[in-house]
């Protein structure tokens, strides 16, 4: 028998998430039992990325079924105050890889586009009426924030919400314009709908992260423990949000309503491995990419529902039905990205 080289690590070694090789260890004197081994871990890895989102969102749906809180103040403090923090704060202490930011903005135009196509296709094949399919339309967008960050970040580590955080920010400059386009385009023209993105703050953090990372500007310690602070207290009020609107949701169980999130949950990563491959994202870069692509409806498109009187009822119960069915989804799709080299 021909003895091993190399390294032999011992059954219990970790997969790494942040192997973006995708290349795992191996020991030829006892192969089957590592093999076993590594993949009981790797299960083991998917479930400590996503169950934790879940566990939140239940317990502040059963403390919301028991005492008042107001979404719309958790949302106010998330948009004005916590995602700026995050943003500033995940941007401005990385060197920005310009190649890869541009390669993750025209990937998001492209789901964008792919999704409508495919959204408005089988809104004709249902006769669904124009009222009624802006709203069909805006279940395109993914939950980049209150679901994907984490997500991200419990799955591929602080290199992996650093990448999340981009995909966002992208990813809500599209929602916040196209979005908000769907839901009135009826009443409220694209140029209209795109000066509504620089009333948030974010972008403004974005820019501002920009400039501090090319230069080098620091604020002093005072300052930066506060961002952190600050940036750290996000993901928590993001999962609040979800599990109050969540408990405040009367839910439709109509066929669009499955349709449209089965096409977000399971459309979405499917156009997304398409779109890393069109644009060439590779390694963490990809698999973040697909892992935020292959989330539940976004909250926000909810909002704009009430918010713009377009199928209210429609959007909150797409969003929280494919938030419910993404625990299987999303958990597939990280399975498979743990077990392929991007």
């Amino acid at each position: 028998m021909t003895p091993c080289t190399g390294p032999s690590p011992s059954v219990g070694t970790p997969y790494a998430w942040g192997d973006t090789t995708g290349r795992r260890k191996t020991d030829c004197a006892s192969r089957a039992p590592i093999r076993r081994a590594s993949r009981f871990h790797t299960v083991n890895e998917i479930v400590s990325a996503i169950l934790p989102v879940f566990l939140v969102v239940a317990a502040v749906y059963l403390v919301r079924r028991c005492v008042p809180l107001h979404a719309k103040t958790l949302s106010s403090l998330n948009i004005y105050l916590f995602i700026p923090a995050l943003v500033y704060s995940s941007i401005s202490q990385r060197e920005i890889q310009w190649d890869v930011f541009g390669r993750i903005a025209l990937g998001a135009i492209f789901m964008l586009g792919s999704m409508t196509v495919v959204l408005g296709a089988v809104a004709r094949w249902l006769n669904i009426d124009q009222k009624e399919r802006g709203a069909f339309l805006m279940s395109l967008f993914p939950n980049l924030g209150n679901f994907g960050l984490p997500v991200c970040m419990f799955a591929f580590g602080e290199a992996g919400l650093a990448f999340g955080v981009v995909i966002m920010v992208c990813g809500s400059f599209l929602q916040n314009s196209v979005g908000i386009y769907f839901a009135q385009r009826a009443h409220l023209g694209m140029s209209a709908a795109f000066k509504r993105v620089f009333a948030f703050p974010m972008v403004y953090a974005f820019i501002l992260a920009l400039i501090t990372q090319r230069w080098g500007l620091h604020f002093g310690t005072a300052v930066d423990r506060a961002l952190t602070l600050t940036a750290n207290a996000m993901i928590p009020i993001q999962l609040a949000i979800l599990g109050v609107q969540l408990a405040e949701t009367r839910l439709e169980t109509t066929p669009p309503v499955f349709i449209a999130a089965a096409i977000r949950l399971i459309g979405g990563p499917i156009l997304a491995a398409g779109v890393v491959l069109l644009v060439g994202l590779d390694g963490l870069a990809a698999k973040t990419f697909i892992t935020q692509m292959s989330g539940p409806v976004a909250i926000g498109v909810a909002a704009y529902g009430v918010q713009f009187d377009v199928a209210p009822r429609f959007l909150a119960s797409v969003v929280s039905w494919s938030f419910l069915f993404s625990i299987f989804t999303v958990a597939a799709v990280l399975f498979v990205l743990s077990h392929v080299t991007l």
